[in-house]
C-alpha cells in the first residue's frame, strides 16, 4: 500500500519510508499531476482539504491533519480519518493500515476487506465497530491465536467480570463472514482457543 503525505513545511525530514510490512510512505511538499493514480491513500493538511486545493481521484481515501478544532469540518468535507497535531509517522502507519485492502480465503471462499467493509462472492457488508477491530487484529495473524487481551486493548476496554461484548462481536463477525460468502460453513473458520483468544483459519491471497 502506497501512502502519500503532503507536508508543505517539511516538518518530517524523511522523504520516504518503506516499512517492513505492507506500507510504503512517501512525503512531498505539494500534490502534483505526477502523483495522480500512484497512491492508495493521501494524507494532507486540513487547510488544503477545506480549501479543496488538492483534488485526487474520488476513490482515493484521504486523512487530514491539523488542530483538533477543525476535525469536525474535515469529516464534513469527506476525509476518512483525522490526525491531531502533533503526530508522527508511527501513528500514521497505524492509522493507514485501516485502509489497506486485505484479500484472503476461508475454505476456498475468497474475501476482501478494507476500511470496515467486508466483501465476498455473495455480497458486501459494512462491519460494526467491534467486528472491524476484531477482524483487523485477526487478518495479519491468519492461522494464529490472538489473545483476548489484544482485542480488549484495541477496543479500549478491560476484561470486566461478566462482560460478553467481545464474544458478541466475534459472533456477529462469524455471521458477517457467512453473509459475505453465502457459505454457512464460513463462521466455523473463526474459532476460539478456550480461555485464551480467537483464531481465523484462512489463507492470504495475492
Amino acid at each position: 500500500m502506497r501512502v502519500l503525505v503532503i507536508d508543505p513545511g517539511r516538518t518530517h525530514t524523511e522523504t520516504e519510508r518503506k516499512a517492513e510490512g505492507p506500507l510504503s510512505v512517501f512525503i512531498s511538499r505539494a500534490y502534483g499531476p505526477e502523483h495522480a493514480g500512484a497512491y492508495d491513500l493521501l494524507v494532507l493538511p486540513v487547510g488544503l482539504l477545506l480549501d479543496q486545493a488538492v483534488c485526487p481521484e474520488p476513490e482515493v481515501p484521504r486523512i487530514a491533519y491539523g488542530p483538533a478544532g477543525l476535525m469536525a469540518d474535515a469529516f464534513a468535507e469527506g476525509c476518512a480519518d483525522y490526525l491531531r497535531d502533533p503526530w508522527d509517522l508511527e501513528e500514521l502507519e497505524a492509522r493507514a493500515l485501516r485502509f489497506r485492502t486485505w484479500k484472503f480465503s476461508l475454505g476456498g471462499n475468497p474475501y476482501s476487506y478494507s476500511a470496515g467493509r467486508l466483501t465476498g462472492t455473495a455480497g458486501s457488508k459494512r462491519l460494526s465497530e467491534g467486528e472491524r477491530k476484531a477482524l483487523e487484529l485477526l487478518l495479519p495473524r491468519l492461522g494464529r491465536v490472538v489473545p483476548r487481551g489484544a482485542f480488549l486493548r484495541a477496543g479500549g476496554s478491560c476484561d470486566r467480570p461478566g462482560s460478553r461484548s467481545l464474544d458478541m462481536s466475534i459472533c456477529r463477525l462469524r455471521s458477517s463472514l457467512v453473509h459475505a460468502s453465502g457459505d454457512p460453513r464460513a463462521g466455523s473458520f473463526l474459532g476460539a482457543a478456550r480461555n485464551y483468544g480467537y483464531r481465523l483459519d484462512g489463507k492470504p491471497c495475492a
